[in-house]
């Protein structure tokens, strides 16, 4: 195996952090020398996985630290629900506070970073030059599909034969460039596909009409206008004005061979296809080391992003005000950074990020109840500092809906979730962890209760900022 010297210096780089075994780092720059090009574009940590036989956190670890060392780079795109299409734009997370728009269903698709958002990775051309770099070397018949969707779909084997056979022509338009297509038009329809930018425009065929030519632009952002044009039958001619700086493949399909399969036709389309496990944008930014790693990586200030649900976890240290009259400033201090030290280890281990600490106070992430309680659980037991102090902490739990945010430059929640995560913290006592019914009530929650030998006791209060009164449960 012979690694050039980018890919030798920037693993040198990972090697250095000391996070990872000698082999993991081994196989991975084994596995981008000689794998080839298709499996080095759009990249699945969770497919990595499975092929080096490490676990999903370690191989998301891995993956994050290769793109903080320029060896990977990000792919952030929206996955469409009806045809799989991985709907994406240069400027990655800071473009997905809009809404999507599939241009093949012609189906908008609210902006939400749960499981609609994919998270990939391709090998950056600093370490290994693929064809995906640069489209004006790929071939549509080869490439145009495997592009245009997510790598994380699997489409049944008759589907990939009815979309190459309704192939009619490719073509590569160059940059900054207007060429002129002459084709001829059976009475069906058609559409014109731009892979790389998932741009689709839709031309019908209506033998009543007298219109022969067309003109579409490509646009700076990717978008093919007009997405739809009503042609005459017979001979015709398509003015393509690319006013993009790259050249772009371009495809003309028969759109009534694939009739059976657009996903128009939406209880048909479900069945067309399977979607891998693949990380989502949910799973990425409960990472914490994508928060450690890449604070720039944030949501635009305007907007946010939805989440459809989301566990907040918040802990204070119980009579942290007397420790500091005791103990003083200094030593206090010391002591409030080791707890902060110890409570990061417990939340990283369950797949949860800090999001900030206040004071004596940190906030947390998870992707689900069941982690931060048991989180909560070992936070509960890990009460004694190295010096001997003892840190007595109380814990509130709650998940919903809320919006990511950005403030002071970095990631951050807001809704009323956030608030009454914090406001059930508030009302636990010394050693407690007070989680909401949706907490609960949530899959495997249970489990860990009784595991942990907790004593659940509900219990109802008017919280602050909160209409009506909360059901809770003191977990002791």
């Amino acid at each position: 195996m012979m690694l050039n010297s980018e890919l030798t210096s920037r693993l040198d780089v990972i090697r250095a952090t000391n996070k990872f075994a000698a082999q993991t780092l081994d196989r991975l720059a084994e596995f981008i020398v000689n794998a080839p090009e298709e499996e080095l574009f759009r990249m699945s940590p969770f497919r990595y996985a499975e092929r080096a036989t490490i676990s999903k956190a370690t191989a998301i670890d891995l993956f994050l630290y290769a793109t903080h060392a320029g060896i990977l780079n990000f792919n952030w795109g929206t996955i469409c629900p009806s045809c799989g299409a991985f709907i994406t734009k240069e400027s990655g997370l800071r473009w997905l506070n809009t809404h999507q728009h599939c241009s093949l269903c012609q189906l908008e698709m609210p902006a939400a970073l749960d499981e609609q958002i994919e998270v990939a990775f391709t090998v950056s051309p600093a370490v290994r030059a693929i064809r995906f770099h640069h489209l004006d070397e790929l071939e549509f018949e080869r490439d145009g599909f495997f592009t245009f969707f997510s790598t994380s779909v699997s489409f049944h084997p008759e589907v990939h034969h009815v979309i190459s056979a309704s192939l009619r022509a490719s073509y590569r338009i160059p940059a900054e460039s207007v060429q002129d297509l002459a084709i001829t038009l059976a009475p069906e329809h058609y559409m014109l596909m731009v892979p790389a930018t998932h741009a689709v425009a839709h031309l019908p065929i209506n033998e009543s009409s007298s219109i022969h030519e067309a003109d579409f632009e490509l646009l700076f952002d990717g978008q093919l206008i007009p997405e739809t044009f009503e042609l005459a039958p017979g001979p015709g001619l398509l003015h393509i004005h690319n006013r993009s700086r790259q050249a772009i493949l371009l495809g003309l399909l028969c759109e009534k061979r694939m009739a059976p399969y657009m996903p128009e036709q939406r209880a048909a389309a479900a069945s067309i296809y399977t979607l891998t496990p693949y990380l989502t944008g949910k799973e990425l930014i409960n990472s914490q080391t994508f928060r450690d790693l890449f604070r720039t990586e944030s949501i635009p200030p305007a907007g946010g992003l939805e989440l459809k649900n989301l566990t907040l976890l918040f802990t204070d240290i119980k009579g942290s005000t007397a420790m500091y009259d005791r103990l003083g400033d200094f030593n206090a201090y010391a002591l409030i950074r080791e707890h902060f030290a110890s409570l990061r280890g417990i939340i990283a281990a369950q797949h949860g990020a800090i999001v900030k600490t206040m004071g004596d106070s940190i906030m947390a992430s998870f992707t689900d109840p069941a982690s931060a309680l048991e989180a909560a659980c070992q936070m509960r037991q890990q009460t004694q500092t190295a010096s001997g102090e003892e840190l007595i902490i109380k814990i509130g739990i709650h998940a919903g809906p809320c919006i990511a945010i950005e403030t002071n430059e970095q990631l951050d929640y807001f809704g009323q979730t956030v608030n009454i995560a914090s406001r059930v913290q508030d009302v636990a006592q010394a050693g407690e962890i007070v989680c909401t019914e949706a907490v609960y009530h949530a899959p495997e929650v249970a489990a860990i209760i009784k595991r942990a030998g907790l004593r659940a006791e509900p219990d109802q209060a008017l919280l602050k900022g909160v209409g009506n009164p909360l059901t809770f449960y003191r977990l002791t």
